[in-house]
């Protein structure tokens, strides 16, 4: 087995993954919570995470990933009563739709999905606890975790109380004792899903859950703990504080590996700015693995600004990419002495912290190498190959495919439409928008430019 060396942003240095039980790396990464579609954020922080499984599976580990479901939350109550469904439905219809979405971008499935409305026993027990070990209490139906009875609180985020404590407030329909205390137990509130418990019916806040299914799957001291940056603070801080008060101080993850967030245009990704990209958009927009590749040339760790550029820089470069290795012949030939020196620096760069942005340039460089060489080095070639499948590229046949021809084509309908509305052909422009329109497809007009989505992605 090989060597893999992460950043751990609990030490704030980088460390040797050393597994806790040999050969086995156990791994829980936050999922989404499903109350609507999944986006290019969520899509990047899913491939990074994947790309680190198929590493370490590459590096001879057995890997046992487990992804949570947050399928009760406020967001979700919250939008299914502005639909008028059932939180249940809504967070069904999301989940599942959720896990279409990384069948389309290649990710590999976990192999837990653990649900919270499946782990409510746990997550009371663990609150029981909690509250037995003075670490919590109960109040008005609500039970909040006390953040000054653990000593090490804000050891994950680098943060200190004290600092915290300014500008802290209680909110309008909180009891609890100070600010910074946080809720692991909610009171029912009517037309709300609840379930029983010590402290009347209700249902767990964020946080807990994560903790009580993780400890249920994978037990203390698990590998590695993942989830996006903007997640370290409060999320993955209340996890380590309630976890480690519960475990009477043992070590709830030993490493703490951090995606980066994603910005569109130097601004933060949200519908009311019109910058939104959904999954089912994103791959219109282009081939999965033109995204992965997008993903993986910003370090993993790295906040990751998207823009149109970007993504056509990222398409052209997968196409050549694509072009020169995907006709390959499969026979298998004696590596060579450039194909052997390509592995190791491939492999050295991934080793050290996921380092993708080094190791793609090492692809480049190969690919270069082997042009410059009239392309005799077929075991270089094949060695690349294998390189960027075992990072979750695809080598397809009909790889210039379905996703990247319907944006090309939009860009051929737009612009038909935009030539008959200059000429004032108002009768041929409103067809070819209600034409679209019958195949679920919106069109968006601005002063200069005309932009398109699916329906229901508005």
């Amino acid at each position: 087995m090989k060597d893999i060396f992460l950043y751990n942003t609990l030490t704030r240095s980088k460390e040797k993954i050393v597994p806790r039980r040999q050969g086995e790396v156990s791994v829980y990464v936050c999922g989404v919570t499903p109350y609507d579609a999944l986006h290019i954020g969520h899509a990047r922080a899913f491939i990074v995470y994947d790309a680190l499984r198929r590493t370490l599976e590459t590096a001879g580990y057995n890997v046992v990933h487990v992804q949570n479901v947050t399928d009760v939350d406020d967001k979700i109550i919250a939008r299914a009563a502005q639909l008028k469904i059932d939180p249940a439905e809504l967070a069904l219809r999301y989940s599942d739709e959720t896990l279409r979405d990384l069948e389309l971008l290649h990710v590999k499935p976990a192999h837990h999905y653990p649900r919270v409305t499946g782990h409510i026993k746990e997550i009371v027990d663990m609150v029981g606890v909690l509250v037995e070990k003075g670490h919590a209490y109960a109040r008005g139906g609500d039970v909040y975790f006390d953040v000054h009875s653990n000593a090490d609180y804000g050891k994950l985020s680098g943060q200190k109380l004290e600092e915290l404590e300014a500008g802290a407030r209680i909110e309008p329909g909180e009891h609890k004792n100070d600010p910074l205390d946080f809720a692991l137990w909610k009171a029912a509130k009517p037309g709300e899903p609840s379930w029983d418990s010590p402290w009347g019916k209700g249902r767990p806040g964020w946080h807990i859950e994560c903790s009580a299914m993780a400890l249920e799957l994978l037990g203390a001291g698990f590998d590695i703990h993942g989830g996006a940056r903007e997640l370290m603070f409060p999320h993955h801080e209340n996890e380590v504080a309630q976890s480690e008060c519960y475990l009477d101080h043992e070590t709830f993850a030993n490493t703490w590996w951090h995606c980066g967030v994603v910005q569109v245009d130097g601004k933060k990704m949200s519908k009311s700015l019109g910058n939104f990209i959904t999954v089912e958009d994103a791959l219109q927009l282009a081939d999965r693995n033109v995204w992965r590749l997008l993903f993986l040339m910003t370090h993993p760790r790295s906040p990751l600004d998207y823009s149109a550029e970007k993504m056509q820089q990222s398409k052209n470069t997968w196409n050549r990419v694509h072009k020169s290795l995907v006709a390959l012949p499969a026979e298998s030939v004696e590596p060579s002495a450039a194909a052997q020196q390509f592995r190791a620096d491939f492999w050295a760069a991934l080793a050290d912290d996921l380092n993708t942005p080094v190791a793609l340039a090492t692809v480049f460089e190969a690919l270069a190498l082997w042009r410059r060489e009239n392309e005799t080095d077929l075991s270089l070639a094949q060695a690349v190959r294998e390189a960027l499948e075992s990072l979750g590229f695809l080598f397809e046949t009909n790889e210039a495919g379905s996703s990247e021809l319907v944006g090309q084509l939009m860009d051929i309908l737009i612009d038909v439409r935009t030539a008959a509305r200059e000429r004032r052909d108002f009768a041929t422009s409103d067809v070819v928008r209600d034409k679209l329109k019958e195949l679920g497809i919106v069109l968006e007009d601005a002063v200069d430019s005309t932009k398109w989505h699916f329906a229901g992605n508005e």
